[in-house]
């Protein structure tokens, strides 16, 4: 069978842990695979190859801005590239973006026919296509509303990772017997911590993310204030505190900004691949995060977690956990979030067995949900 990945990368660490968790389940559920995947290695961290699996490397194309600068030049279609790169010898493609379609991202007209065109030549070749767990949505937008057109019309089963994008995709006319819901699956990818970061075990690990500023109504000095005092009042209750870059460049400019205020004195995680990160995650005491799969790794760890968000898909994975309080509101009166970090630390061992408990639960369904990828996919 010749499985292809898409929609990961390694730049954004979230999508490289999808990588990772969706290998191990192929080696678990189909280990005779033969598995394609698009790669941005020139620039982002290079993918661990795992001995056991025939893994397969491929220029991402699709996502590259030379094809179309090439193909401009020529006077030909930006479609003309990508409608040929759809390899015809794919029987199933696991797309795992986790968040790509929705009025945030206001596609270009040429961007979604660039979509389109993939995702046709893949159906003209006889693949299937499986969307993984990803939120979704809304579609108000002229752009939003053709994005889900296009992945309902060429999609084989599209799989919500909560009810409100699901509703989201109802609400806009998707085909109800091809949606699924499962949670986000990267619960079944395991941390690696490394000897180096032991120091992490028993401190509050803070987790930045430049969206809170391009993605929200809030400035960049109104959130690096709020961390600052966020860090500030864990100091004040005796806790320890580092900073994690769980991304690129842009974040890790916010953690040095961040540690400035403090005489640069505190200790920044930098560098890391997407196992590692969750390693330093799961050997944390408290996570704050502003990153969605910072919040996923610490909460499917065991490890209580707060936030601040920039989309629903935090609301409602914290809701999985049965932690729905747990989100700050950074441009919001400052006691309510105090007595947050407060609330965490004094309840901290009841909030670990939450999550455990919770945690059994949504594996169990991750499992389901491969075991039904797989019946399907091998039809």
């Amino acid at each position: 069978m010749n499985i292809q990945i898409d929609g990961t990368n390694t730049l954004n660490k979230g999508a490289e842990l999808m990588f990772y968790a969706i290998l191990g389940e192929i080696k678990k559920g189909c280990p005779n695979a033969t598995v394609y995947f698009n790669s941005n290695a020139p620039s982002g961290i290079k993918i661990e190859k795992d001995p056991d699996i025939d893994l397969r490397e491929r220029l991402a194309l699709i996502y590259s801005k030379y094809p179309n600068f090439i193909l401009s030049k020529l006077g030909l279609p930006n479609t003309f590239f990508t409608s040929k790169y759809a390899l015809k010898k794919i029987d199933l493609v696991l797309d795992g973006g986790g968040f790509q379609f929705g009025d945030q991202w206001n596609y270009s007209k040429e961007k979604l026919d660039t979509w389109e065109a993939y995702f046709k030549q893949l159906k003209q070749n006889g693949s299937k296509i499986i969307l993984l767990p990803q939120a979704f949505g809304p579609f108000e937008t002229e752009s939003g509303k053709r994005s889900v057109e296009i992945i309902n019309k060429y999609a084989d089963i599209i799989i919500a990772r909560e009810s409100v994008s699901y509703d989201y995709l109802i609400k806009a006319g998707a085909t109800p017997s091809k949606i699924w819901q499962y949670s986000d699956f990267t619960l079944l990818a395991k941390g690696v911590l490394l000897d180096k970061y032991n120091f992490a075990k028993g401190k509050v690990c803070v987790i930045p993310n430049q969206k809170m500023v391009s993605h929200t109504t809030g400035s960049s000095s109104e959130y690096m204030d709020f961390l600052i005092k966020v860090i500030n009042e864990f100091k004040r209750l005796n806790k320890e505190v580092f900073l994690l870059n769980h991304e690129g460049p842009k974040d890790y400019n916010l953690c040095i900004q961040i540690n400035q205020a403090f005489d640069n004195k505190l200790a920044i995680v930098n560098g890391l691949n997407a196992k590692e990160i969750k390693g330093v995650i799961g050997a944390s005491n408290i996570v704050v995060s502003s990153r969605f799969h910072g919040v996923a790794s610490a909460l499917n760890q065991g490890v209580p977690c707060l936030a601040t968000s920039w989309n629903h898909k935090y609301k409602m994975l914290f809701q999985d956990f049965g932690q729905e309080d747990k989100i700050f509101d950074f441009q919001g009166p400052w006691e309510p979030n105090s007595d947050k970090i407060k609330e965490v630390i004094k309840n901290h061992e009841s909030i670990q067995n939450t999550l455990m408990t919770k945690k059994h639960e949504l594996v169990k369904e991750a499992n389901e949900m491969w075991n039904r990828i797989w019946e399907f996919g091998k039809k």
